[in-house]
């Protein structure tokens, strides 16, 4: 048998974030976004570990017969990450992902998220379809897709001396269906990268504040990240899971500025306080935020501040915000 001459590069792939209406079924014909990444990652099809029985003791044969290993399919959870331009189109989408909230306003409350569980079969929009358009092991016209993924985490950094200061995502799914090797054809309604056109830039920031002190900015990071857990397993189905349980949102955060009174003064506040970060289009935005360590970094440029960041919503009310993530013009 010849080998084979296919192959797959990552020029030749769209990564797409497809609408579900049904857990465990991949529409073709809800709205979608194309997704304007940088890089990419997916688990292979076949990653199932190897269960493995421990080797008998005594006489009579002390390796290991081909009824002592299996495959561990029950538990799998097969994993997605993706890097993007931090565009307006790109950031709602993973955001409706992650805490329900995509509208440009992005604002995760103290009471989200409102499901806490998702069910196989059952009607959720929560849940998506992320497609790599060829993806799959014959490349070409022949996608992979994986079904029913939940968004585990989105990281935004800014750094003003890398990637031109454009602000980058990192979004991270899981799912516990097996993916699918096949040809996606998708009819509805596509945001696609040519309206992609606006870039959050940290050159850009009109704004960087923290506990109202204006700080000199070198670079940012903030992260939201939850787990999710897969429940149960159908051994009659390709062990699709019979659900999904989600816990607690985490946002932490991190700035390096320069070190100086106004930001001695912006540290010093133990009750927690506020940061703001504005364009005037994009914003990032805490309304309690506490100080975790800060620390110095006494580099040859000028010393500068790192400051870790918890962000929290104020206990008066549980609709208060933990964090809005704005991307529609002030």
């Amino acid at each position: 048998m010849a080998k084979s001459v296919t192959f797959q590069t990552k020029q030749d792939v769209a990564v797409r974030i497809i609408t579900e209406a049904t857990m465990g079924t991949s529409p073709t014909d809800t709205a979608y976004t194309t997704m304007a990444v940088t890089d990419f990652s997916f688990s292979e099809t076949n990653g199932h570990t190897l269960g493995v029985s421990p080797p008998r003791v005594g006489p009579g044969g002390m390796a290991q017969s081909d009824d002592m290993v299996r495959w561990q399919k029950h538990d799998t959870m097969y994993e997605i990450s993706m890097t993007f331009h931090a565009t307006a189109q790109s950031v709602n989408r993973v955001c409706l992902a992650l805490y329900g909230d995509g509208d440009g306003q992005n604002d995760l409350l103290g009471n989200m998220p409102s499901v806490t569980a998702f069910t196989h079969g059952a009607s959720n929009a929560v849940p998506v379809t992320i497609s790599f358009e060829g993806g799959a092991h014959d490349g070409g016209t022949t996608d992979m897709y994986f079904t029913s993924c939940l968004c585990t985490g989105l990281t935004l950094a800014g750094d003003i001396s890398s990637n031109g200061g454009v602000v980058l995502g990192t979004a991270t799914f899981v799912t516990a269906y097996a993916p699918t090797e096949a040809a996606l054809t998708l009819s509805g309604t596509e945001t696609t990268l040519a309206a992609q056109i606006t870039l959050f830039n940290i050159h850009d920031l009109q704004t960087t504040t923290l506990d109202g002190e204006d700080i000199l900015l070198y670079s940012f990071d903030v992260n939201i990240s939850r787990p999710v857990n897969r429940i149960g397993f159908d051994p009659d189905n390709s062990y699709r899971p019979n659900g999904y349980s989600i816990g607690g949102y985490e946002v932490t955060g991190n700035l390096t500025c320069k070190r100086d009174g106004e930001v001695d003064d912006a540290i010093n506040n133990a009750a927690g306080m506020a940061l703001v970060l504005d364009t005037a289009v994009f914003q990032i935005a805490g309304d309690k935020v506490y100080v975790d360590n800060a620390g110095i970094s006494f580099d040859d440029d000028g010393w500068k501040q790192t400051i870790p960041l918890r962000f929290t919503y104020n206990k008066a009310a549980v609709t208060n915000s933990v964090i809005r993530i704005d991307t529609v013009a002030d």
